[in-house]
């Protein structure tokens, strides 16, 4: 952020925490900065009120800290087609020890620039790929695929107008076009935090049939809600963070190496066309990837190339 710029903080009545220490940085800074606290979303991926809706397209630099994440809002997106550039941290904790260490270590604390050549890395690998298969020793056998869907790094480095990055940064992602197979998330949920007992999605043409396990019902009653497209398998991404820890925190969890994630719902901000007001990430630990039935080393992309470059 520069003195010259417009930033706007938006926060809410539990992350204000957060949200104001930063925009007080950001006057600090002698930036041009304002502060709008709103009431708690429900769930992620649910729209802010209009006025911030408003006030984001209006804005150089926005900070999304907020309980439950906005990143996939139409305000959002609005947000960056204006030309404005921003970060979300979204942190669903009521534990405010664990989220102050959420800022002092981990994900955080990661050397952005010789992570965002390891993702370089992996992108070139992405490169031209028709499909993935995800397996892990707890169920998962799951097959993506993509057409012509274009593959998305988050390096947790905004520069330019229109961009936007989740804090902490380090994944790589995509929407695809179709799935099919089964998903055990053993990791974290949503805004369920890390789950006591392994959620598992049964996935036909692309969609969602049936969840058993940790947090089904709760699931389930979104299902119900909010209809077929909250039960699109929306993403699939590579956590790419040397640094991150799984902590029960997705913004953290979603970035740790040697993971896959798999997303529900809303994913029409990266290249698909399912919009619903919902998006929970499901966090897979220890996974098989095979890109076009070539199984590659995760760690390898996350970990030895960080190596070369220290």
């Amino acid at each position: 952020m520069s003195s010259d710029e417009r930033v706007l903080v938006v926060t809410d009545t539990v992350r204000k925490d957060i949200g104001v220490p930063i925009y007080q940085a950001a006057l600090e800074r002698g930036c041009d900065a304002l502060l709008m606290e709103m009431k708690p979303r429900v769930r992620s991926g649910e729209e802010p009120p209009r006025a911030v809706e408003h006030a984001l397209i209006h804005t150089d630099v926005f900070i999304l800290v907020t309980t439950v994440s906005l990143s996939h809002t139409q305000a959002r997106k609005e947000a960056c087609k204006a030309g404005a550039r921003g970060a979300s941290i979204p942190i669903q904790s009521n534990d405010q020890d664990l989220v102050l260490r959420t800022f002092a270590r981990g994900g955080m604390t990661a050397d952005y620039p010789a992570m965002s050549k390891s993702i370089g890395r992996m992108m070139d690998r992405l490169k031209h790929i028709h499909e993935a298969r995800v397996t892990t020793a707890k169920g998962t056998d799951i097959t993506f695929t993509f057409e012509h869907r274009r593959w998305h790094a988050d390096t947790g480095i905004v520069s330019k107008p229109g961009e936007f990055t989740n804090l902490p940064g380090g994944e790589v992602f995509v929407a695809p076009f179709s799935a099919e197979g089964t998903a055990v998330i053993d990791g974290t949920f949503g805004d369920f935090g890390i789950l006591d007992e392994p959620l598992k999605l049964t996935v036909k043409d692309g969609y969602v049939t049936s969840a058993e396990g940790g947090h089904a019902r709760e699931l389930n009653k979104v299902f119900d809600h909010l209809g077929r497209n909250s039960r699109n398998i929306a993403e699939l991404g590579i956590g790419m963070n040397p640094k991150a820890r799984l902590c029960g925190i997705l913004l953290e969890d979603e970035k740790v190496g040697n993971t896959v994630h798999v997303a529900l719902g809303d994913n029409t901000g990266f290249g698909g066309e399912v919009s619903v007001p919902f998006h929970f990430d499901g966090i897979i630990k220890e996974p098989k990837l095979f890109l076009d039935g070539e199984e590659i080393d995760l760690k390898d992309y996350v970990f030895g190339a960080m190596k070369t470059t220290a």
